[in-house]
C-alpha cells in the first residue's frame, strides 16, 4: 500500500449532497457497487486505524487514516460500513455509512 496524500482537508468543504450528487452521475446501481469496492478494499488490506475513501470523479478507492477524519471533521470513526467520499472537483467530503452493516 502506497503512503501518498494529495487531498488538503483543510481546504475541503463539509458536504451532505456528494452521495447524492453521485447517485445522479452514474446511477444507484453504480455507485452501490463502488461503496461496495471500497469496503471490500477496507476488510482486505485495511486496518483499525484506515477508512476507505471513494474519490467519486473516478470511481477509485483508496485508505487513509482515520486520525485524518478525527483532525479535520471532529468524528471518531472506527467502525464498519463506513467510509468517506471525496471530490475534487467540488473540493468537498462527506462521511458515509453502509447500511448492509
Amino acid at each position: 500500500m502506497r503512503n501518498t496524500s494529495s487531498i488538503n482537508f483543510n481546504q475541503c468543504i463539509l458536504s451532505n449532497d456528494l452521495w447524492t450528487f453521485f447517485i445522479n452521475k452514474i446511477g444507484i446501481s453504480k455507485a452501490r457497487l463502488a461503496v461496495r469496492q471500497a469496503l471490500d478494499l477496507q476488510s482486505m488490506q485495511g486496518a483499525n486505524y484506515t477508512l476507505p475513501i471513494l474519490i467519486i470523479e473516478t470511481c477509485g478507492a483508496a485508505l487513509i487514516s482515520s486520525e485524518v477524519v478525527k483532525t479535520y471533521i471532529g468524528l471518531n470513526v472506527n467502525d464498519p460500513g463506513v467510509l468517506l467520499i471525496y471530490s475534487y472537483q467540488l473540493n468537498s467530503i462527506q462521511l458515509l455509512r453502509d447500511n448492509l452493516f
